[in-house]
C-alpha cells in the first residue's frame, strides 16, 4: 500500500516544481542567436579562423558587428619586418578578416611567446574591450587539460580576467580620483578549443568559407591541419543532422564569478 506524502514533502515537491523554470533559466547559456556585436581575441594569428571561422561568418551573415583582435604575432621573429607598417602573419589576419567580412581590432604589440604576464596582456585588453562594447567575447579556452601552449593558456586566461575586470569602474585606477565612466559589462563569455562545450553552431553552409580564411593565413599552411580541421568539424557535429560543427563552452557573468552552477 502506498503511503501518502506528508505536507512537508508536498510543500517541497510543489517548490521545487516552482523553482525549476527560474533554475533552468539560471543555468542556460547565454544565446549566440542574440549577438548583435562580438569580439574574437585570439593569441594567434590564425586562432579564430581555426575554431571558429564558421561561428564568424554565420554571426556576419545574421548581420551581427564582429571585429577580431590579435594578442601576439611575429613582431619579433619576422626577419622582413622593418618595424614600420605589418608583419607577415599580421598581413595573413587582415586579408582571413576581408575574406570574412569582420573588422580589425587590432594587434596588442606583444610577441609570440611574450615574457609578459596574463595580468600585463589583460589590462590591454580591457582598453578594447571598454572600445569596443561587445555582447560576446570568444576566446581559447585556457582550461584544457590537454593544452601546453603556453601562449594559448596565458592569452585564455588573459581574456577571463579582462571579461570581468572591464566593468569595475576602480580598475586599472580611477580616473582624476573618481570612479571611471568607460567601463562595460560584457555579457556573454564563449572559450573555444574547449572540452566542455554547451553551445553548437552549425557552420556547414560557412564551412569552404571558413577554409578560404584559414588558407588566407599563407605561412601556416599545412595539409594535414586542413584534414585534422574537417574531420574535427565532423566529430562536432556528431548525433546531429548538421554536415559539419563548431562548439564553445558559453558563459554569463553569473557563471563567471564563484557560484559552480551547471551551465548546460
Amino acid at each position: 500500500m502506498r503511503k501518502k506524502a506528508t505536507i512537508k514533502t508536498r510543500l517541497i515537491r510543489k517548490t521545487a516544481q516552482a523553482v525549476l523554470p527560474a533554475v533552468k533559466l539560471i543555468c542556460e547559456p547565454p544565446k549566440l542567436e542574440n549577438v548583435k556585436r562580438a569580439l574574437f581575441i585570439q593569441p594567434h594569428p590564425d586562432d579564430n579562423q581555426i575554431a571558429a571561422g564558421g561561428t564568424i561568418a554565420w554571426l556576419v551573415d545574421r548581420g551581427a558587428e564582429v571585429y577580431e583582435l590579435t594578442v601576439l604575432d611575429d613582431r619579433y621573429t619576422d626577419l622582413t619586418y622593418s618595424g614600420e607598417g605589418y608583419t607577415v602573419r599580421q598581413k595573413e589576419a587582415l586579408e582571413a578578416q576581408r575574406v570574412l567580412g569582420i573588422k580589425n581590432a587590432g594587434f596588442l604589440g606583444f610577441g609570440d611567446r611574450t615574457e609578459a604576464s596574463a595580468r600585463e596582456i589583460s589590462k590591454e585588453i580591457v582598453k578594447v574591450i571598454r572600445f569596443i562594447q561587445p555582447d560576446i567575447i570568444f576566446t581559447a579556452d585556457p582550461n584544457l587539460s590537454t593544452e601546453c601552449h603556453e601562449d594559448h593558456i596565458k592569452v585564455g586566461m588573459a581574456v577571463k580576467y579582462a571579461f570581468m575586470d572591464a566593468r569595475f569602474p576602480f580598475y586599472p585606477e580611477y580616473d582624476n580620483g573618481k570612479p571611471r565612466t568607460d567601463i562595460w559589462n560584457t555579457p556573454a563569455l564563449a572559450l573555444y578549443y574547449t572540452a566542455e562545450p554547451n553551445t553548437l553552431v552549425d557552420i556547414g553552409r560557412y564551412e569552404e568559407l571558413k577554409f578560404k580564411a584559414v588558407h588566407a593565413h599563407v605561412s601556416q599552411r599545412e595539409p594535414a591541419l586542413d584534414v585534422a580541421i574537417r574531420l574535427l568539424s565532423r566529430h562536432l557535429a556528431e548525433g546531429t543532422a548538421y554536415e559539419a560543427a563548431e562548439t564553445f563552452r558559453v558563459l554569463s557573468q553569473r557563471h563567471a564569478h564563484c557560484f559552480n552552477l551547471p551551465v548546460e
